[in-house]
């Protein structure tokens, strides 16, 4: 976990994304921007400590987390605004606890096709932490 794991993000279920560039394709204006967004937001040790949970384990969800130093360009929050994007008259489905659960669920049975990643869970490089580097 990068940091306090406190920045926050927003977090949108694969098929209310696909659902949005559908009607962004078919509804929406050429040569427009429509940001797609929802209103799930989570810290991550929020996220962490329900994909914990998930797994199995009982005790406290940090007990299976390992805290690393933040980097040093890691935004607090992002947010924008997909007004024009409801305007079009689409909206997210699922909920932010059912999506987790079947994001959870997909890995857990499909996660033998994508070989050893254990690179994958090493921690982001840190940019400008090098010695003699200036940020």
């Amino acid at each position: 976990m990068h940091g306090d794991g406190l920045n926050t993000r927003n977090f949108l279920f694969v098929e209310d994304v696909a659902r949005a560039f559908e009607v962004i394709l078919f509804k929406g204006e050429v040569g427009k921007i429509y940001n797609i967004g929802g209103t799930n937001e989570k810290t991550n040790l929020e996220v962490a400590s329900e994909l914990i949970k998930y797994s199995g384990h009982e005790g406290p969800a940090e007990e299976k987390m390992l805290f690393v130093e933040d980097r040093v360009f890691n935004d607090l929050r992002y947010y924008i605004s997909c007004d024009k994007l409801h305007a079009l008259g689409w909206k997210e489905k699922v909920s932010w606890e059912d999506g987790i659960k079947r994001t959870f669920e997909w890995y857990a049975k499909n996660s033998s096709r994508f070989g050893d990643i254990d690179n994958a869970l090493q921690a982001h490089p840190r940019a400008g932490l090098d010695k003699g580097v200036n940020v």
